[in-house]
């Protein structure tokens, strides 16, 4: 059930140049009418366990909360959602949707990189989805447990009492997922096997970069997996942005808000960050301590 979480660490959208000068993953959201500042967390969905980066300043803010709000909510009905999401229907599954060379050239990569056989592969994976295979694959190559933004973060807040929110349902995401078509998935899949070191190395940059709050170079990397495909991004990332917007005006109003969202949803002329700026809320990077 774990796999319907790995996808979604990777999408991530273009980035502004006026927050690009400021590139930070926690921002204070204050003015307009916000008596108590709120702050935006922009997170991956997961990272190698050792390379998991929760700042003391992010717990800080989440101890100081009223309100800590997430994208979707995290449980059994969420992870079965996006379960489905990520698999094809009933009768349907990775050799259905390529040629048998294309099919052939992904489990040659499954049996070279994690010395997975054909069979192993068509049992456990071959129903999966393209982008979510291309996702599992970088997971793999961690050769390491990893860990989970949101999960960790839920239950930090639980754990410190904090009321906890959810900006949408499962089903909405869940949607927005099954808008890249097929085909383009299995395009961009074949492209990640075969440039796979470079995904690996990639990978491992972003894990490097994320702290630091190296902004551009996170998106240049998480953009890979979605082929550059606008029409996904807009439905995805702005689409869902616009409609988070009078949700978060109405938690940052009368108490003070942590939202953890992934990273791509801050940036470019329709992330969170400019849709904020544009509704005359000022947007402060805080600096976080490695």
């Amino acid at each position: 059930m774990r796999t319907c979480w790995i996808i979604l660490s990777l999408l991530c959208t273009t980035i502004s140049i006026s927050f690009a000068q400021n590139s930070s993953i926690l921002w204070e959201i204050s003015g307009n009418g916000i008596t108590k500042p709120s702050y935006l967390f922009g997170t991956l969905k997961f990272t190698g366990e050792k390379e998991f980066y929760f700042p003391q300043e992010a717990k800080d803010k989440i101890k100081a909360a009223n309100l800590f709000v997430i994208e979707d909510q995290v449980d059994h009905h969420a992870q079965h959602e996006l379960n489905k999401a990520l698999h094809f229907a009933k009768g349907e599954n990775l050799a259905t949707h390529t040629t048998p060379e294309q099919y052939n050239q992904v489990v040659l990569l499954f049996e070279k990189e994690f010395g997975i056989n054909k069979t192993t592969f068509e049992t456990k994976y071959a129903r999966l989805k393209p982008l979510a295979i291309s996702v599992l694959m970088t997971r793999l190559a961690l050769g390491e447990d990893v860990k989970f933004y949101d999960i960790e973060l839920l239950r930090f807040a639980k754990d410190n009492k904090i009321k906890t929110y959810s900006l949408e349902r499962i089903e909405r995401e869940a949607a927005a997922l099954n808008s890249f078509p097929v085909h383009e998935q299995v395009l961009a899949l074949l492209h990640s096997t075969t440039s796979f070191q470079q995904q690996k190395d990639e990978f491992e940059k972003l894990m490097n970069d994320y702290p630091q709050g190296k902004l551009e170079e996170i998106v240049e990397y998480t953009l890979h997996p979605l082929d550059n495909n606008q029409k996904f991004i807009d439905e995805f990332y702005y689409k869902r942005n616009e409609e988070w917007m009078p949700k978060i005006e109405k938690m940052t109003k009368g108490e003070a808000a942590f939202i953890a969202v992934g990273i791509g949803h801050l940036e470019g002329e329709r992330g969170l960050l400019a849709l904020l700026q544009a509704r005359g809320y000022t947007l402060t990077p805080i600096k976080v301590s490695r």
